[in-house]
């Protein structure tokens, strides 16, 4: 007898991981294969795709090769439908960087990172959505980014494009609460191809796909219950990240000036007393409506 649990059983469920060519998604599907999953191997390049395929099949596993832009989510979509007839669960992983100072960066680099990570997420996600809706129940993980958390020097279309995958994953848990869908959001950081050039041998070592995998799996699977999150995952540790609202301080329509404003700003910014951690913009609009005018230099 032993108290460890068992693996999460995926067999019969239908699996699909955009960017699965290489990486984390390569990790992904193998794994999700290997707990039984029909997977759905999507790569831009054929070879990619065929290859991982033929790798899972020869260990016993089911899976289907989609050849395709990741922004053409009909496509994806389509081709797990016609080859299972159900999407029980989306892993949307598909992405690239072009990484440049701002001030040298292009309109077409940012344009073209931030269509393929966050129009990718979207085109795939509203393929997979009414198809999910129908059969009242679902999972989607969405892959968001420790820069689209905090920002990261020289990647402005990344960091932008990651950030509005938070507020995208947030809202379509909201909206799937009632159709039985879960939307979360995970920031993975492993050593892949993408971040071979900003990792140190140190962390290469340290941080690899397979340490992240288990995360992404737990979260797809129907027995987790979490939506709406954003985990950050790397060398085998986890953590959800939350908003969190410093006290704040309100000013009577006499004292709203700028130079007031300006002045006071230190006491806004401080988060050692009276902190809280909005969850809804109703929660953000009932600051507004009732927290109470405070002046920390008086206690007020």
């Amino acid at each position: 007898m032993t108290d460890e649990p068992g693996p999460l059983d995926f067999r019969g469920l239908a699996v699909v991981v955009t960017g699965a060519g290489s990486g984390l998604g390569r990790r992904y599907a193998l794994d999700f294969a290997a707990a039984g999953a029909r997977v759905v191997v999507h790569a831009r390049r054929a070879a990619a795709a065929e290859e991982l395929t033929d790798r899972i099949r020869a260990d016993g596993g089911t899976a289907t090769a989609v050849v395709a832009d990741a922004r053409d989510g009909a496509a994806i979509v389509t081709a797990a439908v016609d080859a299972y007839g159900r999407i029980d669960a989306l892993v949307v992983n598909a992405g690239h960087v072009r990484d440049h100072t701002f001030r040298r960066m292009t309109r077409e680099e940012w344009t073209d990172v931030v269509d393929v990570h966050l129009g990718g997420a979207y085109e795939v996600t509203a393929a997979a959505w009414p198809h999910m809706v129908r059969r009242q129940r679902g999972s989607i993980v969405l892959t968001t980014s420790g820069a689209g958390l905090h920002g990261n020097f020289g990647q402005a279309n990344y960091a932008a494009a990651k950030a509005g995958l938070i507020g995208f994953a947030k809202t379509l848990a909201a909206e799937g609460q009632r159709h039985g869908v879960r939307v979360n959001a995970v920031a993975p950081m492993a050593h892949t191809g993408m971040t071979d050039g900003v990792f140190d041998d140190e962390l290469r070592a340290r941080l690899s796909a397979a340490q992240v995998s288990p995360f992404v799996l737990a979260l797809a699977h129907p027995a987790c219950a979490r939506s709406g999150a954003v985990v950050e995952t790397g060398g085998g540790w986890a953590a959800e990240v939350r908003w969190q609202r410093s006290a704040g301080v309100r000013f009577t329509a006499a004292e709203l000036t700028p130079a007031a404003v300006l002045e006071r700003w230190p006491d806004l910014a401080d988060f050692t007393t009276g902190a809280d951690w909005p969850r809804s913009t109703a929660d953000s609009l009932a600051a507004a409506r009732t927290r109470p005018v405070t002046d920390r230099r008086t206690g007020r």
